[in-house]
């Protein structure tokens, strides 16, 4: 089947410079929509790692969005590309020389998984029955470790656990090339979950950890993968952390009904080695300050329902989904379903198509249950100020997707104020004033979305204090629009691993040109506007 994706699996990202280096090479790459999973560490020093990664992302990224081929085609024909496109660019700049980088690239067709992997970068298959690497590392301690002659914990720790004998971007390469890329290809079945992560988890966390991290969250991706991300830094962050997380809709209910441990028969049927390897485990879980810190939290909560009980108070009503749907939901409007909701609810979006505007109260999610497939729209011939989403104080809009038609030019696609509002997952696209505007608002984060512009900045800043804009996309799609963010009366801003096409060098308006560089240190800029998987 050559399919070009999926939409059916749930998916976050997270990705940190961690404890030590002062810099972040890795780069994630999280489209549950078009079924791309990736996770890339560049290897170079200084920027010239975080180049290779960056160049990686939109080759694959451009091969990937023609469906020619099979998968594994397209895979193994993606990550050659990739490499000739790193070797070639560290031959015509110096300063680029040597810089390479490992991978490891996962294609989501239907209910198959097709792998490409490169290097000592990680994939996870999980079900209720257990953790499986699919990958093998491609490094002297990693073919050791495969082969059973250490164990994963004396890998974790051996002094040349960091060297790889396979990179992309070192020596031109063919696709067919022997020795090149692994390819693997698997099922995914409704009640499994894939994370795929640098070595910057896999050097600090056992997997037998990251199993009980992943089943402790499961349901919520963004706070499996925000999870794992602590819990590296917590036992040490020695270099770059980078996880990537999918999973099928009936994986954290198979989780929930088999119980949040390891299963027995997976812990009788392990091998005297692997018994050792858990019980090693096991120790460093209790040695994290971060377990102690949840155990204390979860014991003072408790304490807490208990006094309250005992002193007679009220229990708080609990959170609720309401669920907005053409047939069969009990709201077929969105602004009949958040005029009903309350702080703590979460209105939830089945796939479709939906021309309204929204006002989203405080403290209330709005949230795709299949991201990607949720559509928010103009009407035909809009005409004056359209803001499609306006909200309000804390909660998330998570997965949907916004446009606006040809001649909705003064469109604003989310509109945000209050504080702890959070923008994750979402994509915007078309003719528009502005794609985010945020006005006297403050603990915002924008994070892992797609805008692609044109006539407006990408979000329009005013006013705002302590706003993350993260591993983000932005496309400028037209002519005529100088900057994708602008900033007025923005303080404590924090731009950080995101991608930006087309826009020229005068990215960010509204700043000094130092404090334009300074915003932009940890971003990766691309001067031509990059093709863009649709």
């Amino acid at each position: 089947m050559n399919g070009v994706g999926t939409s059916w699996l749930a998916a976050a990202c997270q990705t940190d410079a961690g404890r030590v280096r002062r810099n972040n090479e890795d780069v994630p790459v999280c489209d549950a929509e078009r079924g791309v999973f990736a996770v890339i560490d560049g290897v170079g020093g200084q920027s010239a790692g975080e180049v290779a990664a960056a160049i990686a992302r939109r080759v694959m990224l451009d091969r990937l969005a023609r469906p020619l081929g099979t998968p594994a085609e397209r895979v193994c024909e993606a990550i050659a590309l990739a490499n000739n496109a790193i070797f070639k660019s560290s031959e015509e700049s110096p300063e680029y020389e040597g810089m390479t980088c490992v991978l490891t690239l996962a294609l989501v067709v239907d209910d198959r998984v097709t792998i490409g992997h490169v290097g000592d970068s990680r994939i996870y298959k999980l079900r209720p029955a257990g953790i499986r690497k699919l990958t093998h590392d491609h490094s002297p301690v990693g073919e050791r470790e495969d082969a059973r002659e250490i164990t994963e914990l004396e890998a974790m720790r051996h002094p040349r656990r960091n060297e790889v004998f396979r990179d992309v971007g070192s020596d031109y390469r063919d696709k067919d090339d022997d020795g090149f890329v692994e390819i693997v290809e698997d099922t995914i079945e409704s009640d499994a979950a894939l994370l795929l992560c640098t070595d910057g988890l896999s050097d600090m966390v056992p997997s037998s950890a990251i199993e009980r991290v992943v089943r402790q969250h499961a349901g919520d991706p963004q706070a499996v993968v925000d999870a794992l991300v602590s819990a590296a830094n917590d036992a040490g962050g020695d270099d770059n952390i980078t996880v990537v997380y999918a999973e099928a809709p009936e994986f954290a209910r198979a989780i929930r009904a088999n119980g949040t441990s390891m299963p027995r028969a997976t812990v009788s049927s392990v091998t005297p080695a692997v018994t050792g390897r858990l019980s090693d485990a096991w120790h460093w879980i209790i040695g994290r300050r971060a377990t102690w810190f949840m155990s204390g939290s979860i014991l003072g909560v408790a304490a807490a329902l208990l006094l309250a009980w005992r002193l007679g108070g009220a229990a708080a009503a609990p959170a609720r989904t309401l669920v907005v749907g053409a047939t069969g939901a009990a709201f077929t409007r969105i602004a009949d379903a958040a005029s009903a909701a309350r702080a703590g609810d979460v209105v939830q979006l089945e796939p479709g198509t939906y021309t309204e505007q929204v006002t989203i109260p405080d403290g209330v999610d709005l949230v795709a249950r299949v991201p990607g497939k949720t559509t928010l729209t103009t009407p035909e011939h809009t005409t004056g100020d359209w803001r499609v989403v306006i909200a309000s104080g804390g909660g998330r809009i998570a997965g949907i997707r916004i446009t606006s038609k040809p001649d909705a030019r003064q469109v604003v696609g989310i509109e945000i104020s209050g504080a702890d509002r959070r923008i994750e997952l979402v994509d915007l696209d078309g003719p528009m004033r502005a794609a985010i505007v945020l006005t006297s608002a403050s603990a915002v984060t924008i994070r892992g979305c797609t805008i692609t512009t044109v006539g407006g900045p990408a979000i329009a800043m005013e006013a705002t204090n302590d706003v993350v804009i993260a591993n983000n996309t932005f496309v400028r799609a037209g002519s005529g629009l100088e900057s994708a963010l602008s900033l007025k009366d923005a303080a404590r801003t924090v731009i950080t691993r995101n991608l930006f096409g087309g826009y020229g060098a005068d990215i960010v308006r509204g700043v000094s040109a130092d404090e334009r560089a300074q915003l932009l240190s940890g971003n990766f800029v691309v001067a031509s506007e990059p093709t863009v998987a649709r």
